[in-house]
């Protein structure tokens, strides 16, 4: 099996407050990716770094400086090392432009996880993001990017395969920080209060993104296992997953072309979901044409959402016909009575039997025939 990739953009605020913080990625960045390599050893990442300051007059010496994706770990160490803080101007920051570059001028590997990390303790330009009175841009960004638009962009492109994390380094940043990660499924913001935070904090965001890689290859094992034919459900209780993370997984593995389509469903084995049947009772004697109400009771004690069907039958000697052909759907860990109202139809009166089946897929449940007499 081949190595799955892992893209990491860190998109860092480099003025002058963030010197504390900047200190903290240097440190720590060879834990970080030997920390994270262990944990997955299919696992090759590239780092890439975009840090941004602000526009002239508040800052002229860059808007945005990019270093794109590597994976020579000395060479993203040295970029981050050589990141040195500026005293900038106003307390906003160009973070619309950082994030623009990210997503437009990375070259994001289309067959690889992204994780993009916005580093910052300054809150956007605009009265958007912010309530400040400094604000030299106060109707946002002068280049017309939006962080929030920039973010849902990038989620747009790559779908389930890209994962946004945003870590405010102060209070001020939290609500303005918060909505660019809200405003994308799945993006988690993290409120720091100290430098020395950021470290553990970008190492648990990866580590958690290394975790879903493996769930991924566990679920693709299992998918080329099966060639492609099975149960979502059951698949769900053999990997020990939630359904909803399987469809997820499987959605990422299509998206990354790891698999060329949705696996065709077939039902489970009705032996590993504990499924059980208690029939219910028959009149000893039917009227033709007048329904009456059968009852029976299904128990699925798995975790996935079951489909049965009720199949019901009248023998007379003047042949066979079918009374109901019903599905039922039973819910993960439940018990469901269901009351059928069945009305038998037959011109022939006198001796006469109905057969009930319960059908899961296409194995029997359970079956019974019933003598009764038609009036």
């Amino acid at each position: 099996m081949h190595r799955a990739k892992l893209d990491v953009a860190f998109v860092v605020d480099t003025t002058g407050s963030m010197k504390d913080d900047i200190r903290a990625v240097k440190d720590s960045l060879f834990e970080i990716v030997d920390k994270i390599t262990s944990r997955t050893k299919s696992l090759s990442i590239r780092f890439a770094i975009v840090s941004y300051r602000d526009h002239p007059p508040q800052d002229h010496s860059y808007v945005t400086r990019i270093f794109d994706f590597s994976d020579r770990i000395k060479n993203v160490h040295r970029e981050i090392s050589n990141l040195n803080p500026s005293q900038g101007g106003d307390t906003p920051e160009a973070v619309a432009d950082g994030l623009y570059d990210a997503r437009t001028k990375l070259s994001w590997d289309e067959h690889a996880y992204k994780a993009l990390l916005l580093v910052g303790d300054a809150p956007p330009h605009g009265r958007t993001y912010n309530t400040l009175g400094d604000d030299y841009f106060p109707d946002g960004c002068p280049k017309g990017h939006d962080p929030r638009r920039e973010v849902q962009s990038l989620k747009s492109r790559y779908g389930e395969t890209v994962f946004i994390f945003v870590c405010g380094c102060n209070p001020l940043v939290q609500e303005s920080f918060k909505g660019i990660a809200d405003s994308v499924q799945g993006g988690r913001y993290y409120s720091l209060q100290e430098a020395h935070e950021l470290p553990e904090a970008i190492l648990q965001i990866l580590e958690g993104v290394s975790d879903l890689i493996e769930s991924d290859r566990r679920v693709l094992a299992y998918y080329e296992a099966n060639d492609g034919t099975f149960d979502i459900g059951e698949a769900a209780v053999e990997l020990e997953l939630k359904i909803r993370d399987v469809k997820t997984s499987l959605s990422r593995l299509l998206e990354l072309s790891k698999i060329a389509r949705w696996p065709k469903g077939r039902p489970l084995a009705a032996s590993k979901m504990g499924m059980t049947v208690d029939l219910g009772e028959v009149p000893d004697a039917l009227i033709a044409g007048r329904p009456f109400i059968y009852d029976l009771r299904v128990k699925n004690p798995s975790r996935a959402v079951i489909g049965i069907r009720l199949i019901v039958t009248l023998i007379t000697p003047e042949g066979v016909s079918e009374v109901t052909n019903e599905k039922h759907e039973i819910g993960p860990n439940s018990e469901r009575h269901i009351e059928s109202q069945l009305t038998p139809m037959s011109d022939e009166k006198g001796k006469a039997s109905v057969r009930v089946e319960v059908m899961y897929g296409s194995k029997s449940l359970a079956t019974r025939i019933y003598t009764t007499r038609l009036y």
